[in-house]
């Protein structure tokens, strides 16, 4: 388990500011109010609803209220291939928000309980070359909520921390983790030095919070302006291998606005491109070949117009990476050929 989920968390993560920059949905149902029957949320659903062509939209961030309390699914699929070893993974979470208050510059303090979550991974076994090896957990299961072998995952369960958000949608703080950190350390949480402490916390913010978490949010016009096109774009520079840079640019383009469910919503789609580049200086000794590389995707979200809540969510991602990195000294040579797939759903529960 712990060779399969190091693999490929550091594949994941060497891509993992590519993945957040889109953010997309599954169907689900939206929440019930009153006697009102709900329809299934739907993009084709969404398409077909009636317009509303006299609403005029300049502004666009996320601005939900004081006191809304909402459930959010989350579930990422990642297929890796690298070098020829195949690797997969699924993760799925699903939390509780609740509002508490809404700051001065219009970010968001929230309360996040984390309700569920299942694990599957499968990939080679470390020490039989050759075999698969394969690890699922569940915390619907007494036994592996149990299990020491999955504290990691079940100190997660019921933990609630605060977090905020900014009104583009950028997740920017996750506290209250120093309670879950302690349970998975268990009876070595007084004997561990505190920089690896605040390394597993790091760790734990991020992989259950943070980046899970960001994917539920659309990522917002700056200032929240949004122009005649209602089109706008996002670019990120990022740095892979430790030697190539990417930039990617996200398009983002609202569709028309539809009454449905009692809401008023859009579709933003979103288009992902991106460029590869080799610095022109180089560690010294040190000769990297790019044979090709791909960075590609594409997402769509079903977005609440006057709350900019996400509603429904699907995105898709491939990575492709085939380099030669050879050093002069020593004379060895290292092939990566690499390619992850990545599909994020995110659906709101209620």
């Amino acid at each position: 388990m712990e060779l399969t989920q190091s693999r490929l968390r550091g594949s994941i993560l060497a891509f993992a500011m590519i993945l957040f920059v889109l953010t997309s949905c599954n169907d689900s149902d939206a929440p019930a109010s009153g006697n009102e029957e709900r329809k299934a949320w739907t993009f084709d659903a969404i398409t077909n609803a009636p317009k509303v062509e006299s609403q005029s939209l300049k502004s666009f961030y996320y601005a939900p209220k004081s006191g809304d309390t909402s459930q959010f699914r989350v579930t990422q699929k990642n297929s890796i291939n690298r070098n020829g070893l195949a690797l997969e993974q699924e993760i799925t979470q699903t939390y509780t928000k609740i509002i508490r208050k809404i700051n001065p510059d219009g970010s968001v303090e929230m309360s996040i309980r984390i309700d569920s979550m299942i694990v599957n991974e499968k990939g080679p076994n470390p020490q039989k070359p050759g075999e698969t090896m394969s690890m699922q957990f569940n915390s619907g299961k007494a036994a592996d909520r149990k299990n020491p072998d999955f504290v990691q995952y079940s100190s997660i369960i019921g933990a609630e921390v605060v977090a905020n958000v900014s009104k583009f949608g950028k997740v920017e703080e996750v506290l209250g983790l120093n309670a879950i950190v302690n349970q998975m350390l268990g009876a070595k949480k007084d004997s561990i030095p505190e920089k690896m402490k605040e390394q597993l916390m790091q760790q734990v913010k991020a992989q259950f919070f943070q980046m899970p978490m960001q994917q539920e949010y659309q990522t917002f016009p700056d200032e929240g302006d949004l122009k005649g096109s209602k089109t706008w774009t996002k670019v990120d520079v990022i740095p892979v291998s430790g030697i190539l840079t990417v930039t990617n640019t996200v398009t983002y383009t609202l569709g028309s606005i539809h009454q449905f469910n009692g809401r008023k919503v859009a579709i933003v789609n979103a288009v992902l491109t991106a460029t590869t580049e080799i610095p022109k200086s180089l560690p010294k000794g040190i000769a990297f070949t790019l044979n090709s590389s791909r960075f590609e995707g594409a997402g769509k979200t079903i977005v609440d117009i006057e709350t900019g809540e996400t509603l429904l969510k699907n995105n898709d991602v491939v990575t492709e990476l085939d380099a030669v990195v050879k050093d002069a000294n020593s004379g060895q040579k290292q092939e990566v050929k690499q390619q992850i797939k990545t599909i994020v759903s995110v659906s709101k529960l209620r």
